[in-house]
């Protein structure tokens, strides 16, 4: 068209520059274009930064929390004067404002320091306690009704875990060591006589004693504890 030979080595090389000068342009064109992006998104971005800084320097300034829009309160321009009442309710509501109480619930004693009577501290101690302290001293003073002559003599320091035999509970075993009644070997000395008197006095059920078998029991634990020669 143009008058060149293809087969030329000069028209070819006029060629493949011409190919390349139009590749770098293209290269060099997309470049822009990209940078260009690039710099519209930070300038997009630092002007927001400006903005939010601005911001905080005026809240900071005015002593308000940045970000926070004051909202009005729209209040309608056509709401009616009055509310019609509703004819089924009552014309006045029912008050649930609890009434104050001046006067003290708990009144203290007239004492000067305040203390409560002493009929109330008692009033405050468990009764279990109460009865089981009237019951230990209503037993302790019916020992002396016992033959200790015959069971033997024994002190607290000398006394074997009784709970250990059967029927005896912790609370029975206090009553039996109120009444002076502490190791093995006093109630494996009881006799029919014996095992009467306590079975009242502990006010323990009629014939129990007997029915659990504590001589015997008592017996093979002192043995068991102390030797059969003891």
């Amino acid at each position: 068209m143009f008058g060149l030979d293809p087969f030329s080595r000069p028209v070819a090389i006029a060629e493949i520059v011409l190919l390349l000068a139009f590749i770098a342009f293209v290269g060099w064109l997309l470049g822009r274009l990209a940078l260009s992006g690039r710099i519209s998104t930070l300038r997009s971005a630092v002007a927001d930064k400006k903005a939010e800084l601005e911001e905080c320097r005026h809240a900071k300034a005015t002593g308000g929390v940045p970000g926070t829009v004051t909202r009005k309160t729209i209040v309608p321009d056509d709401l009616p004067a009055f509310v019609h009442a509703d004819p089924l309710l009552p014309a006045i509501a029912p008050d649930d404002t609890p009434e104050f109480i001046d006067a003290d619930p708990y009144p203290l004693a007239s004492g000067t320091d305040g203390t409560p009577p002493r009929s109330m501290l008692e009033a405050d101690l468990p009764v279990t306690e109460q009865s089981e302290a009237g019951v230990l001293s209503r037993i302790a003073a019916r020992s002396g009704e016992l033959n200790f002559d015959r069971i033997g003599r024994a002190v607290a320091l000398d006394a074997d875990d009784l709970k250990d035999i059967l029927g005896v509970g912790p609370f029975l075993e206090r009553k039996l060591q109120s009444l002076g009644i502490f190791t093995y070997r006093q109630i494996a000395n009881f006799t029919k006589e014996d095992i009467d008197k306590v079975n009242e006095i502990v006010e323990f059920f009629p014939g129990r004693i007997e029915r659990d078998n504590w001589v015997q029991q008592a017996k093979e634990f002192h043995k068991r504890k102390y030797g059969a020669g003891s």
